[in-house]
């Protein structure tokens, strides 16, 4: 345990810094892909008034239309490779 003499240090985190982190972040995952869902987030990013609380929100919904857009694409893959089996028989 610390002695009676330590202090803990507080690190403090600007809005700025978070956003620009953020943004940083989504150009690298974009990389050349148009993406709708990204670029409105990185607006978002952008905007000085806005809080992160609609930008996790946006993330939200972005990644559960992604998990439907995959469950769809896994029930056409199943259906996919059924066809091919029948067809190799």
């Amino acid at each position: 345990l610390p002695g009676a003499g330590a202090s803990f240090v507080e690190l403090s985190v600007s809005s700025a810094g978070l956003r620009a982190k953020a943004l940083a972040l989504l150009r690298k995952s974009a990389s050349g892909k148009a993406s709708p869902g990204l670029d409105l987030i990185a607006l978002a990013l952008k905007g000085k008034t806005q809080g992160f609380e609609k930008i996790i929100k946006m993330i939200d919904e972005m990644v559960e239309t992604l998990k439907k857009e995959q469950t769809g694409d896994d029930q056409k893959k199943e259906y996919c490779d059924a066809q091919f089996d029948e067809s190799d028989d």
